[in-house]
């Protein structure tokens, strides 16, 4: 009798592994966002230094932002919503990596989700999860461990593409601000490209 079990290894890249490159990757803009004694996480949404994080992450005018590199400097609020819980913040610096976006409107249940931040001292933590159930504007809801710190930091499609800002935790789910929403908040104060 033939066992279950595959005697010999399968060839090919491990989920574990792609999901690790992945990673890599959403770390080169996400940013740590820090004021007194309290922290959590922003993505760099536009190169020229624009940085989209949560509205309860960004909750003075001025934070200080340190990127993967390490570089430390310090980031001015811009603009922030707290209905929707985001915020916008400005560094000047220039040619920064920026987060390539999806629309959250086509996410599915059961696609592959990954989170990235901060949280408590983990500076660039990687979960992994499912989108729990189709997009609930504005929210996408998935199967996601967060922690406090991983706001304000991206949710992407296993491609590396931001789908949502993490905004909280709601009966034991990862919620999550949805790129659509986002990109309506940066053309409702008139920052945003075209998309």
């Amino acid at each position: 009798m033939i066992g279950a079990v595959n005697p010999a290894p399968s060839a090919g890249i491990s989920i574990g592994n792609a999901i690790s490159s992945i990673a890599e990757w959403l770390r080169q803009f996400t940013v740590r966002i820090s004021s007194g004694n309290s922290h959590g996480s922003g993505v760099i949404w536009r190169s020229e230094g624009l940085i989209v994080t949560n509205a309860h992450v960004a909750h003075s005018q001025v934070h200080d932002v340190e990127f993967a590199n390490g570089t430390k400097t310090q980031g001015w609020v811009l603009a922030r919503d707290r209905e929707c819980d985001l915020a916008v913040m400005a560094v000047n610096l220039g040619g920064l990596p920026a987060a390539a976006v999806r629309s959250s409107a086509n996410i599915r249940a059961g696609e592959l989700v990954i989170a990235v931040g901060n949280p408590w001292d983990g500076e660039g933590a990687v979960s992994a999860g499912i989108v729990h159930r189709p997009t609930n504007k504005p929210w996408v809801v998935a199967d996601i461990r967060l922690a406090p710190g991983n706001s304000g930091g991206p949710l992407t499609d296993a491609e590396g593409n931001v789908v949502g800002i993490n905004s909280m935790i709601v009966n034991g789910l990862g919620v999550a601000v949805g790129s659509d929403s986002v990109e309506a908040f940066l053309r409702r104060i008139h920052l945003a490209e075209a998309v």
